[in-house]
């Protein structure tokens, strides 16, 4: 897929460092999430971002209208808005509960490298896109 780009081992440390946490969730790659609402505990949830393209740094309004391009998208999903962060550097993410062939189309249409995947008593996990 054009744009989206293999990950660098730095990429995959930052991602794997990054807290990450919308609504009541909060998670770590490789982690057992928490605060998942009881009605979430059977659900697949993804956490959804448009910012920086392949990891290619775009102005803020840019990546600003691309999240409310994203938020049209997701009308038919229950979502939370929320970051991933890592030290001082903050991006907003949409955790989604929606199916993970759903959600990778949904970040290839923005040119997303990767998505998190959360379940309720599972660990964590990182998908890479390319």
């Amino acid at each position: 897929m054009a744009g989206i780009l293999p990950p660098t081992a730095k990429i995959n440390v930052a991602y794997r460092q990054s807290i990450y946490q919308a609504g009541s969730v909060v998670s770590q790659i490789g982690h057992y999430p928490k605060g998942i609402p009881r009605h979430l505990n059977k659900s697949i949830l993804v956490m959804l971002s448009t910012y920086n393209p392949g990891g290619r740094l775009k102005p803020l309004g840019w990546n600003m209208r691309m999240m409310q391009k994203l938020e049209q998208y997701l009308y038919h999903y229950e979502y939370f808005t929320g970051t991933g962060s890592l030290k001082e550097i903050s991006e907003p993410l949409f955790m989604v509960n929606i199916p993970v062939s759903k959600a990778i189309l949904l970040a290839r249409k923005f040119r997303q490298n990767a998505i998190v995947v959360i379940r309720s008593q599972r660990r964590s996990a990182l998908v890479f896109l390319a």
